[in-house]
C-alpha cells in the first residue's frame, strides 16, 4: 500500500475509500450482494478527491462516509480522512449509478429507495462535487491492454488501475515530491478485459489532464491532478 517514499500511493487511498463505501454500504443492505439479485451492480461514475498531505506507513488514519443525495439516477457518497489526533486531512466526493449486467446500461435507482431510506445524512458534502473535465488532445503517453488483474467485480478495469497507469507515465521525481493535491475522475465508458487503451496527457502548470481511449477512438474516462 506504500511506495518507495514511504507513504501510500494515491491508488491505495483510493482503494481505502472505495473499499469504505462498499462495506457501509453493504451493512445498510444496500450492498453489491443485495444488487446482485437485480442483476445488477453499483458503478462509480465520478469522484474528487483531496489531500493536504500523503499519510506515512504505519500512520493511523480514521475515515468517516456518509450518503448526502440518493435519486432514480445517481447517489453521492462523502468522505473525510482524520489522521490519530484527529486532525481532518484529506475528503472526498463520489457519485454513483447502478448498471444492469446484462444490457450494460444504467438502471433506474428507485428500486433501492426503500433500502436507502433513513441511512440519508442531512450534511453537505466536504468539498467541491467532481468536475466535469473537458477533453485532452495529445499524442498517447502510454498504451495498456487491460488484463485479468485490472478488472473487478463489474469485468471493467478498476478506478486504481487507471490512476496506477497514469502515476506510471509520470517522472519519478514528480510522484516523490507529491503532497497535497485534489484529484478529479470522469468514467464515461467501460474499459473491459482485452480492450487496449491509450492514455493522452496534457500539464497546464501545477494541473496535469488526463485522458483515456479505446482503440476504436471512443473516451472512457478523464482525470485531472491538480498539485497545491
Amino acid at each position: 500500500m506504500v511506495d518507495f517514499s514511504g507513504r501510500i500511493s494515491v491508488s491505495s487511498m483510493f482503494n481505502l475509500i472505495l473499499g469504505a463505501a462498499g462495506e457501509d454500504a453493504h451493512n445498510r443492505g444496500f450492498g453489491i450482494d443485495a444488487l446482485a439479485k437485480n442483476n445488477s451492480g453499483w458503478v462509480l461514475s465520478r469522484i474528487c478527491f483531496e489531500l493536504d498531505r500523503l499519510p506515512k506507513e504505519y500512520e493511523q488514519i480514521t475515515l468517516n462516509t456518509w450518503i448526502s443525495d440518493y435519486n432514480r439516477l445517481s447517489s453521492t457518497r462523502n468522505f473525510i480522512l482524520y489522521d490519530a489526533s484527529g486532525q481532518e486531512f484529506g475528503r472526498a466526493v463520489s457519485q454513483w449509478c447502478m448498471l444492469d449486467y446484462t444490457t450494460r446500461m444504467p438502471v433506474d435507482m428507485s428500486i433501492m429507495a426503500a433500502a436507502h431510506e433513513g441511512h440519508m445524512v442531512d450534511a453537505p458534502s466536504p468539498c467541491e462535487r467532481p468536475r466535469r473535465l473537458a477533453s485532452v488532445e495529445s499524442e498517447p503517453v502510454a498504451e495498456h491492454k487491460v488484463a485479468y488483474s485490472d478488472i473487478d467485480f463489474n469485468r471493467h478495469m478498476n478506478t486504481m488501475r487507471y490512476i496506477d497507469i497514469v502515476f506510471d507515465s509520470m517522472p519519478i521525481d514528480i510522484v516523490e515530491s507529491l503532497n497535497a493535491m485534489r484529484m478529479d475522475i470522469n468514467f464515461i465508458r467501460e474499459a473491459r478485459y482485452g480492450d487496449t487503451l491509450q492514455l493522452m496527457a496534457q500539464q497546464q502548470e501545477a494541473l496535469r489532464n488526463y485522458e483515456y481511449r479505446n482503440s476504436e477512438g471512443d473516451i472512457l474516462c478523464r482525470m485531472s491532478l491538480e498539485v497545491k
